[in-house]
């Protein structure tokens, strides 16, 4: 007779989660950094710079979804909060940020520091602080996912 095997949770890599939360950082940043200048910017270079800015957000997007494949609360978090990935048919209309750059920006800044935490979670072996920490990381991941919905709202 065979064994029908169930999906067992697979032990999470922390050096793997912490470069893909390092990567998101960046993909973060970057995008920071061009919705910040895109306010400074005339016309054409302001257009050239949100698309930058929306190519960082979809780049961030993927690696979200690679974390989401190792994390399997993460992904849950997501879907709760159901925020969809942008269409094809957006990309050929004219796209503009709604809202406030203001607010967009300082998003952003709390989805790096969230990322942060999370690298800084995954370097920790061992802690007597363990309780906590898996505490904190729940929260985490609600935060993460609510700014993200934010976010998607404002494209």
């Amino acid at each position: 007779m065979k064994k029908i095997f169930s999906r067992r949770p697979l032990a999470v890599d922390p050096a793997h989660m912490i470069l893909l939360h390092q990567e998101a950082i960046e993909q973060l940043e970057l995008m920071y950094t061009a919705v910040e200048a895109s306010e400074h910017a005339s016309d054409g270079m302001r257009d050239t710079l949100i698309t930058m800015a929306e190519n960082h957000w979809e780049g961030y997007l993927d690696t979200l979804h690679m974390i989401c494949m190792h994390d399997d609360n993460l992904a849950a978090i997501t879907k709760k909060y159901s925020f969809k990935m942008r269409d094809n048919e957006q990309a050929d209309t004219e796209r503009q940020f709604l809202g406030s750059r203001l607010l967009l920006l300082a998003l952003l800044l709390g989805l790096i520091r969230r990322h942060r935490r999370f690298t800084y979670y995954y370097g920790l072996r061992a802690n007597p602080m363990g309780d906590y920490i898996k505490e904190s990381i729940a929260t985490e991941r609600e935060h993460i996912a609510m700014m993200i919905s934010m976010v998607q709202n404002m494209f």
